[in-house]
């Protein structure tokens, strides 16, 4: 049962959270040993209150999740565990992270409460309204990076929160092309959202939002803001792994017909790991050795 709650919680889904850690990497207190332990613990109590949101959809999407060809593998749909006993340490396990997230940070507690409240309505009736379904998800993301900066008590950039959104809803319309493909004809009969959907519309959503990625990405690399905050105007350098990785992901979408999971297929594609590795250590030499190094003139 433990194995199966724990394949319910959908703990790889935790990469999703791995954003909290951007308030600290940018806020450059990463070699603040109380304030990184701090945002770990931000991290696993975030993650916890997510899972135990997808464990509430799971009970909720049961039935539906039955008749679908891979989601009838999950823990409730499937009958492995009783829905009963998954509510009740649900319901437990959600109660200790708030209050554990409070002692943490009070406006911590009071995001994560508005993300909890947020996807309740999603899953009763946000989920149910085309367009306004992927902008939930993404708005879930942008709180995620709040929370991340709150614990740090430092601000973050609104380029960068607008390079989250538009990202999110990349993957978010992405997924939905990847449902409609996967189920063909029967979409509708397993979510009925989807018959508000066409793949050449969302092709069309995928197209804006990834190039308003792109555009706001560029527009936070060259801000003066940006140089003001970090100590470095050679942001602009990371453009081309991010404007790869985009590609990448498009590439995952129609050719490799992954878009119905962006969770499997991130952790999945060698190419975006490693895109975002490099993403990840070249903002960290440049926040923290451009101003030393005089021969990194450009």
């Amino acid at each position: 049962m433990i194995k199966n709650y724990l394949i319910l919680m959908r703990i790889h889904q935790w990469i999703k959270n791995s954003i909290l850690f951007a308030g600290i990497i940018f806020a450059k207190k990463i070699n603040d040993v109380d304030l990184l332990i701090n945002v770990i613990f931000g991290f696993i109590l975030f993650s916890l209150i997510a899972s135990c949101q997808y464990v509430f959809n799971d009970y909720l999407d049961r039935k539906e999740d039955a008749l679908h060809p891979e989601k009838k593998k999950r823990p409730l749909a499937s009958g492995a565990i009783d829905p009963s006993t998954a509510l009740f340490f649900t319901v437990f396990l959600l109660c200790a992270s708030f209050i554990l997230s409070y002692y943490l940070n009070p406006t911590f507690f009071f995001i994560v409460c508005f993300y909890f409240l947020f996807n309740l309505v999603y899953s009763f009736y946000l989920k149910h309204l085309v367009i306004l379904d992927v902008m939930s998800i993404s708005i879930g993301f942008v709180l995620r990076a709040i929370a991340g900066a709150v614990i740090v008590n430092v601000r973050f950039s609104s380029w960068l929160l607008l390079c989250t959104f538009m990202l999110s809803l990349f993957w978010g319309f992405s997924k939905r092309r990847g449902e409609l493909i996967l189920l063909d004809g029967e979409a509708g009969s397993h979510r009925k959202i989807l018959q508000e959907y066409s793949v050449v519309y969302l092709d069309l959503m995928m197209g804006i939002s990834s190039t308003m990625t792109l555009m706001s990405y560029v527009l936070y690399a060259v801000s003066p803001e940006t140089k003001q905050h970090l100590g470095t105007d050679k942001i602009f350098i990371t453009i081309p792994i991010v404007v790869y990785a985009i590609f990448r992901s498009l590439y995952i979408t129609y050719i490799k017909n992954m878009g119905h999971n962006p969770t499997k297929a991130i952790l999945t594609d060698v190419s975006v790991l490693v895109s975002g590795l490099l993403w990840i250590l070249l903002i960290l030499f440049l926040m923290y050795f451009d101003s030393k190094l005089n021969w990194f003139q450009i």
